[in-house]
């Protein structure tokens, strides 16, 4: 990976590192029922101390080429709402695209335009030749973000996951980068490492 934390800009949105300070607003925003029942890695309750262990990790993480994490903010007011991810398959050049939206800003597209500046960054920028994704069957809003960016059903599988106890059926879509439209290239900059 490169040396800097990357900043995606888009209309609305800034895509950037994640501060410390913010494990609060991450707890809070990631750790409403509603928002874990719908993702696969995200526990409730969400405990104490697990935000700022994460957010501790994003930058090894980067560094070793295995995950881009990013705080998705509004461009307005500088909040926190989300996040979007990539975990990288190096040797094959695939990624798997991961995001969260905070309860109170869901159904005003920001996580399509979220992963949609993250799939062009690991596209255009890093050379990944392949991009993947997946949410429970039942998730019908994370599925409609992801056929907005093109992302084809490329199967199921069956009773794939445990979460708080109960077997679920899992989507698996995919984007090959010469299916890629480019919806709007997001602006990249570097970070400065300074919060504001």
């Amino acid at each position: 990976m490169k040396d800097e934390y990357p900043v995606l800009e888009t209309d609305r949105l800034v895509l950037r590192q994640f501060f410390p300070e913010e494990a609060c607003i991450v707890r809070e925003l990631a750790g409403s029922a509603e928002v874990a029942y719908g993702c696969m890695n995200i526990p409730h309750p969400y405990g104490i101390g697990l935000a700022e262990m994460w957010i501790s990790c994003h930058e090894t993480w980067y560094n070793d080429g295995s995950q881009l994490i990013l705080a998705i903010t509004r461009k307005e007011d500088g909040w926190l709402i989300g996040a979007v991810a990539l975990t990288f398959d190096q040797e094959h050049a695939r990624a798997d695209l991961g995001y969260w939206i905070g309860l109170q800003f869901w159904n005003c597209g920001y996580a399509t335009e979220a992963a949609g500046a993250a799939i062009a960054y690991a596209f255009d920028e890093l050379l990944v030749y392949r991009i993947t994704a997946s949410h429970f069957v039942r998730n019908l809003a994370s599925g409609r973000v992801l056929e907005k960016l093109g992302m084809h059903k490329e199967g199921l599988l069956r009773e794939h996951l445990l979460k708080d106890g109960i077997r679920e059926d899992v989507i698996i879509r995919g984007i090959l980068r010469n299916e890629w439209i480019i919806p709007s290239k997001p602006n990249i900059t570097k970070n400065t490492g300074e919060s504001t």
